[in-house]
């Protein structure tokens, strides 16, 4: 049986480190706009997982003028926005997006596509290119089965488990079918390809003046910030 599989960006207008940051123009766009369109390279539902606060009310009108749903949830019970937007969006698996990675790893988020949908020994809760102190900031995919997220939350997680979605994969990966992906190796010059700082806007904004293509590839992104 097939499964359907979708991307879920997640933005909030009121990010504590760089708020704003969602509106910002990186590449002759708004951050948001630029990552929903490379979003929709893939060839996926694309959807924005965003709050109910009317603080964000302006992503929700971003989203409609590109032709992609929202919806709106708890700010700070994150797992349940997850769980609640995926069943509404009627997807049984997402690649979560945060939307402030602009230069996310289309050939990973594909790859990840492709193992999910192998229905052959069933979908994976997880499937991840994260390695901590290996992966680069803005270049992780995740791809997560939503059945496996709702049996999390069913649960009663606790306050800081509801912050996040992933982190408790990670601390009790024997409880989860589990694919680690592994990205080719590569030594970046670029300290990050995610938007925290202004200084990331500067080195963003620096490449995309060079080349601002949709699908340009973290490999010659870095190029360009080497030049």
């Amino acid at each position: 049986m097939s499964i359907r599989v979708g991307i879920l960006a997640f933005a909030r207008y009121d990010s504590s480190r760089l708020p704003g940051k969602a509106l910002r123009p990186v590449g002759g766009m708004p951050l948001l706009e630029r990552v929903i369109r490379r979003a929709q390279l893939c060839q996926l539902p694309v959807f924005l997982a965003t709050t109910d606060r009317p603080s964000d009310d302006a992503l929700v009108a971003l989203a409609d003028r590109l032709g992609v749903a929202s919806f709106r949830g708890s700010s700070d019970r994150v797992l349940e926005r997850s769980v609640l937007a995926a069943e509404a969006f009627g997807l049984d698996a997402f690649a979560r997006l945060c939307a402030d990675r602009p230069l996310f790893p289309l050939d990973d988020l594909r790859q990840a596509v492709a193992l999910a949908k192998d229905t052959g020994q069933g979908t994976p809760d997880l499937i991840t290119t994260y390695s901590p102190g290996v992966t680069i900031r803005g270049l992780t995919t995740e791809l997560v089965r939503t059945e496996t997220l709702r049996m999390f939350l069913v649960r009663g997680p606790s306050v800081e488990e509801q912050e996040h979605v992933t982190p408790y994969f990670y601390a009790h990966p024997e409880e989860f079918r589990i694919i680690q992906l592994h990205s080719a190796p590569a030594e970046y010059a670029c300290p990050g390809f995610a938007v925290d700082t202004e200084t990331d806007l500067l080195n963003l904004n620096g490449i995309f003046a060079v080349s601002d293509a949709l699908d340009l590839s973290p490999a010659e992104a870095d190029r360009i910030f080497r030049a």
